[in-house]
């Protein structure tokens, strides 16, 4: 219905007519509304559906943080093993030398983490000052490694012990890790079927394989026996440690004798009381028994180590 208003000139009501400004505010009104509306509907929609994209990227982001939980997971378990095994070298470290293991690991940034486009990239003078930092960080790293080892070089001769005086090679030669038996701990007798402390380590190998001593020293006591731990022999070293070799079959050397690292002390046997021909091996230091396999580090490689260990800690039954 047209509108109209009274015009006081002519006295009479005449349609009123609308003006440009008023047509485009009411079209900005009419858009602005539908907008809104569509905007609204939108929301609603989105909220209330989910599209077949939406619910494949809703289930990669499940997947995803599953895997997250489960890499963190075992990452924080690598970390556990990892501080078990740096404490464990520590401590090892601290007993032999007294002295703090040395970092061997350069942390480098910087210039050797760029990518080859970034090099491209970097200005000549960032450049330079990149690698200038990474020398100095360098030296600093092989000046801390060269202290550490003046450090155990010092401690050596301070003591009169030299590297060959510590019991640091398996007393068989050409040893290989199946060969490994129960080590030190609360293991099964093979005869009475009791726990029982085990206070070496079982080293399997065939009657008649040749026996080293594992260090210099100087023979303390030598038993022949048909009972126990048999044909047995028994070396001091400097450093509060001894060595013994039990279940021998001939025995090579005699009381009071000085010997070098790698001398023959007699060959395996299955003398005393063993299950079978094996090399019963203790490492004691001021009198505690040590893990003989924490003292092999001066001849077997990191694989063998772990294998070797693998087999030493899970196996529940000694020899003897």
């Amino acid at each position: 219905m047209a509108k109209y208003v009274y015009d006081s000139e002519t006295g009479t009501f005449q349609p009123k007519r609308t003006s440009l400004k008023e047509v485009l505010l009411r079209i900005l009104t009419y858009l602005a509304a539908t907008l809104l509306a569509a905007a609204v509907f939108y929301l609603v929609f989105a909220l209330a559906f989910s599209t077949d994209r939406e619910k494949l990227l809703e289930r990669e982001s499940r997947l995803l943080e599953a895997e997250h939980a489960e890499l963190s997971g075992r990452l924080d378990l690598l970390e556990e093993a990892i501080g078990h095994l740096q404490e464990r070298d520590r401590d090892i470290y601290h007993d032999l030398f007294s002295a703090e293991p040395p970092n061997y690991l350069l942390v480098t940034q910087d210039t050797l983490a760029r990518t080859a486009e970034e090099l491209e990239e970097l200005p000549e003078s960032d450049l330079v000052w990149d690698v200038y930092a990474l020398v100095k960080r360098m030296e600093s790293s092989a000046s801390q490694v060269s202290r550490q080892l003046t450090e155990i070089d010092t401690a050596f001769s301070g003591g009169g012990i030299v590297p060959t005086a510590i019991p640091s090679i398996v007393p068989l030669r050409s040893f290989s890790p199946v060969q490994t038996g129960a080590s030190v701990g609360k293991k099964v007798n093979p005869f009475y079927k009791t726990i029982r402390d085990h206070t070496g380590i079982d080293l399997m190998a065939p009657s008649g394989t040749p026996v080293r001593c594992t260090a210099d020293g100087q023979v303390l006591e030598v038993i022949r026996s048909e009972k126990g731990m048999g044909n047995e022999v028994t070396v001091t070293h400097k450093g509060g440690f001894r060595t013994v070799y039990a279940h021998l079959d001939n025995i090579r050397v005699s009381p009071g004798q000085s010997l070098r690292q790698g001398a023959l002390i007699g060959t395996v046997g299955q003398s005393g009381s063993c299950f079978a021909p094996c090399l019963h091996y203790e490492v004691r230091r001021d009198g505690v028994p040590q893990d003989p396999v924490n003292y092999f580090f001066a001849e077997l490689t990191p694989t063998t180590y772990r294998d070797m260990m693998i087999v030493a800690l899970t196996t529940g039954q000694s020899m003897d």
